[in-house]
This record gives structure tokens, sequence and C-alpha cells, in this order.
């Protein structure tokens, strides 16, 4: 495990306060446990991008979530640059989100999909080859834009679309060893999908076995989605993300009442592997991460 510089002086406990020497001694402990090989079932990531590597290897965090339409949109020159980062610190990018690039056709108001379908695939391609060099395993399929429903369109005709293109997708993660989720939104960020029961149906209307569900549990909260319903689901729920449902931000000691809600009910869904940190960064993402990684311990637990 790679070192980072920090900030504080990690011994002098008046000097960096309790909440800073607490974490220490935790991810103190992670290291320690680490090395005598400890078995973890859970693994914690955060959704950020390779230059951030070597922060994320010295706090013990799993692996990173990339960005797939950031993946997919690299030059080739460019795209071996960031290779060799991720090859450096050797953290798997094991899931990505972002998935469509803002602005790209999904729906057919004539219902003659045809050619989207073929534009999404090769799309998907790239993007799968290119994440799967990576150590990629999971998608998500969130790109709320992208996917709303259209003026013009019925609910029943763009599940029907949107059906199709995760089975597209689905196809193509399937070549390259992976799975996609559907990821359920708040509703006052997108007009579809905002339970995991939704996108559990969707997952299973698109009639691919590669295709599932996730839950990001600010986006459950704000939509007060059901903790109690989602072994409902577990056969398709497959990933996780994590922010304060308060702002968005990374959970600290004061929420552990809720961060042990949430490592409670998936406990009860065992195909969820990962559970990634996607938030806001305040002060500072080194601070921020620094600061979360032991509360997120709890989720090892599962």
């Amino acid at each position: 495990m790679i070192g980072i510089k920090i900030k504080f002086p990690l011994k002098d406990k008046k000097a960096i306060g309790k909440r800073k020497f607490w974490c220490y001694n935790v991810i103190v402990q992670i290291r320690q446990n680490a090395k005598k090989g400890t078995v973890i079932k859970m693994k914690i990531g955060v959704c950020t991008s390779p230059d951030k590597l070597q922060l994320l290897s010295g706090l013990g965090y799993d692996y990173f979530e990339a960005s797939f339409s950031w993946l997919a949109s690299l030059d080739e020159s460019e795209f071996s640059k960031q290779s060799a980062i991720v090859e450096k610190y050797a953290i798997a990018a094991e899931a990505c989100n972002l998935f469509f690039k803002g602005g790209m056709k999904l729906y057919a108001p004539d219902q003659n999909q045809d050619e989207i379908l073929k534009e999404v695939a090769e799309y998907a391609d790239k993007g799968f080859a290119r994440i799967s060099a990576w150590g990629g395993k999971v998608a998500v399929i969130g790109s709320g834009g992208v996917r709303a429903i259209k003026e013009g369109m019925t609910r029943e005709e763009t599940d029907r679309q949107f059906a199709r293109v995760l089975n597209v997708c689905g196809e193509v993660a399937d070549k390259y060893g992976m799975v996609v989720t559907v990821e359920p939104l708040s509703a006052n960020e997108c007009n579809y999908i905002h339970t995991v029961g939704e996108g559990a149906s969707l997952a299973r209307l698109s009639g691919n076995k590669s295709v599932g569900v996730m839950v990001d549990f600010f986006h459950h909260a704000r939509n007060n989605d059901s903790l109690e319903s989602m072994p409902e689901y577990s056969d398709r729920l497959w990933h996780a993300h994590y922010a304060r449902p308060l702002d968005r931000r990374v959970p600290e000691k004061g929420d552990m009442e809720h961060l042990k809600i949430c490592a409670e009910a998936l406990k009860k869904c065992p195909n969820v592997k990962r559970v990634s940190l996607e938030c806001g960064w305040s002060p500072d993402i080194e601070t921020a991460l620094a600061l979360t990684r032991p509360c997120l311990e709890i989720f090892k637990e599962v």
C-alpha cells in the first residue's frame, strides 16, 4: 500500500484534535488488518478519477469508480496515459458511472430505434473495452437527463424503449465480463425511475441477465424509498452508492446511526459487493476522504 503525506502531525493528539486522531488510529488498524490477510467481504470505493489514486491508496480504499462517458471520450494517447496511472497504484476501477454522454439520444418517437441501438452498442463497446481493462465489474446507468421521459412520450413507451437500451448495454457488458445496473434518481433530478423496485422492474423487462439495479442511499432517502423492501429485489441488486442525505457530503461520526441502518439493509442483499462514495468534498477531497474513512468500516461488517 502506498502512503501519502498527511498535513497534520499524526502522533500529536492535542495538535490534530480528537476527530483526526480517531481517524488515524482506525486507518492504522485497516492497514494492519490488510497485512494480516483479513478476509473483507464488502469493498469501499470512491467516485473519482485516476489522479486521486495515490490519495485513495494511502487511506485504504479498495477501488475507484470512474466515469464511463469520460473514458469513452478519451483518445488513445490520453487513455494510455491514464492507464499508466491506474497500473502504478494498482487500484482497480471496479465500478463506473456517468454512463451516457450528455445529449446522447436513446429514444425514437417513431418507435424505430434500430439506428439508435446500433450507436448505443458501438459507444458501449468502446467504454466497456476500456473500463474492463481497468478491472471493471459493474457499470451504473444513471444519466438522468439522457434517460428522462421525453415530451410526447408515455411512461409505457419509455419503459419499452429504455428496456431495449438496457438489453444492448447488458449484452456488451457481458462480452467484457461485466454487468450494468440502473440507478434510481431523486424525483427532483429526473422524471423517471425513482425507486429500487422501479429499477428492478426495468432490469427484468430488458430480459438480460446482465442488467440489474443499484441503490444510492442519497437518492433513496430523498425519494422516501423503502429499505424494508430492498431484499425483494436482491437477485438484481448489485451495487450501492452513499452520500449523507442531508447535504450530499461524506458521512462523519455523527452519521453512524444512518450508516448502520444502511449497512443492516445491505446484509439482506448479498449480491451487493461494493459501496462507493458519491459525494461533495468539503472542505476538500483530501480532508473529506480521510475523516470519513473510519466511518465506512461499518459496511465491512456486512
